[in-house]
């Protein structure tokens, strides 16, 4: 109990006086019940006695042979003690529902405490409670022998049950599914609200902004502030000083150009209060829009559509950049994002929903498409087009069309005219459509070709299949691996092919 105990005291870490529970339970028809994820968030809130003992709701849902149900109450710190030393030593769990039952095999492992920032690329965060202000401390019951694999053996099913319960719960079981059947106790840090900013335009040091519990204003503890600059794993700045009692701080690390990690540790006892990681904005490119100037709009399916418009950025030669840019811009952006954010591997299937693939390339052109957007496809054509390159919201960069499909003189008209009579102003387009001269390259590919004096690697994806089947059948979309080798191929056929050019704006 020494862990839990040091957790819970009053003014450690927070202020607590009652417990929020959340179940998620398996329910079998022979009216069986064991745990898919519970969750106990000990907050400051005060619960009376005689009303505190109630469901604050109870949905359910229903699968194939079995439901889900979804419990939510709160206890008194006494009564969530009990339930946290039975957990231990008896493996079991009391239900304010049902009373008490038995964890299925005993397959639970008490893990040491651990502190959960409140950083979003954090898994944990997707399955616990609003910890997006000092991070919370956890303690953990590890189901090591999970049993559900008629849950997450087909992954479209599991991620549909997923959003189901995430319409009720704001969790995310889908993204954080190794926590099936684990009890997580939460201990949110709410003694102490955190601010930090550079300190001045050396970028040498930050200011830290401590703003106490009103409860402990008067009492605050004794703590070391740490600031650690790292890029390219290299520590270029680290400093950690005796907190001075006053509400501003400033810590001199030598360099705060880069990530920076902030912590604040509490001495006695050895306690982590706040923990943070990112990157201070040091300029901020904007561009204003007066009258429509820098909008583009154009029909697409009987809609019009406006695309904000960004003015490529005028500082984007070498001799302006700043040395921590170099070295970013080198180390490939693989390194920095995530698989699932950028894309770089995903299945499509009929089962989906049809627009989804059309949209996911947008996304990718508003992410990646400031150096440029290259479109490859065999049967690329004026509507494949409008409803990918037209999309890019980045002003005057070059957006070229490369198809493959020879076509007749009524058909190349039709297409010219197409574009032609489209309702739009083509604001900020430049964009070309060209055939290519030879029938022989029959991939499809969306290509951002960087920028070698930035040093920005270009980035390529395979769409798997045509671009008017795309999203449709199954097909994959993933990002190829050295895409310099396609972006040299796609130049050199795209200059061989400059008499077969279909449409242009600016002509």
């Amino acid at each position: 109990m020494d862990e839990y105990e040091l957790l819970v005291k009053s003014g450690n870490i927070g202020i607590y006086n009652s417990c929020e529970v959340t179940e998620l339970v398996i329910m079998e028809p022979n009216e069986i019940i064991y745990n898919l994820y519970t969750i106990c968030v000990f907050q400051e809130k005060n619960v009376s006695p005689e009303k505190h003992k109630y469901d604050r709701f109870c949905k359910k849902i229903n699968l194939d042979d079995c439901s889900i149900a979804i419990f939510q109450y709160e206890l008194t710190l006494s009564e969530i003690k009990e339930n946290f030393e039975k957990l231990i030593h008896e493996y079991k769990w009391i239900s304010n529902r049902e009373g008490e039952y038995s964890i299925k095999d005993n397959n639970l492992k008490r893990l040491n405490k651990q502190f959960i920032p409140s950083i979003e690329d954090n898994r944990l965060n997707h399955v616990l409670k609003n910890n997006f202000y000092s991070g919370s401390y956890i303690l953990e019951f590890f189901d090591e022998k999970k049993k559900f694999d008629f849950l997450t053996g087909d992954e479209e099913h599991f991620e549909k049950i997923s959003k189901k319960i995430h319409k009720r719960l704001p969790i995310n079981l889908f993204k954080v599914r190794d926590r099936l059947g684990n009890f997580i106790f939460q201990f949110p840090v709410n003694i102490l609200n955190v601010k930090t900013k550079v300190a001045s335009d050396s970028w040498e040091s930050l200011n830290f902004n401590l703003d106490w519990h009103h409860l402990i204003k008067d009492n605050y503890p004794d703590c070391i502030l740490e600031v650690d600059s790292i890029l390219d794993n290299n520590h270029i700045g680290t400093n950690f000083e005796e907190y001075n009692g006053n509400g501003f701080q400033e810590v001199n690390a030598g360099n705060v150009d880069s990530l920076v990690n902030i912590k604040i540790w509490r001495k006695n006892p050895k306690l982590l209060l706040y923990s943070d990681s990112g990157n201070y904005i040091k300029s901020i490119g904007f561009s204003i829009s007066i009258g429509g100037q820098n909008v583009r709009y154009f029909m697409n399916d009987g809609e019009k559509v406006f695309i904000n418009l960004y003015s490529k950025d005028l500082e984007s030669s070498v001799e302006n950049q700043k040395y921590y840019q170099y070295i970013e811009n080198s180390i490939g952006i693989k390194e920095k994002e995530l698989l699932e954010k950028t894309l770089s591997f995903k299945q499509y299937t009929p089962f989906k929903n049809k627009s989804e693939g059309i949209g996911d390339l947008r996304r990718l052109i508003r992410e990646n498409g400031k150096n440029g957007v290259y479109l490859w496809d065999p049967f690329l054509s004026f509507k494949d087009i409008v409803n990918t390159l037209f999309y890019c919201p980045f002003e005057g960069v070059a957006l070229k069309a490369l198809g493959s499909k020879k076509l007749n003189k009524d058909e190349l008209n039709n297409q010219k005219d197409l574009f032609s009579n489209l309702n739009s102003n083509f604001k900020g387009l430049n964009l070309e459509f060209r055939i290519q001269q030879s029938e022989k390259a029959h991939d499809r590919f969306l290509i951002f070709p960087g920028n070698s004096k930035r040093y920005e690697q270009p980035k390529v994806y395979s769409l798997g299949t045509s671009l008017n089947s795309f999203g449709r059948n199954y097909h994959i979309l993933q990002e190829v691996l050295h895409p310099q080798a396609v972006v040299r191929v796609f130049d050199k056929i795209w200059e061989e092919s400059k008499e077969n050019s279909i449409w242009k704006y600016p002509e």
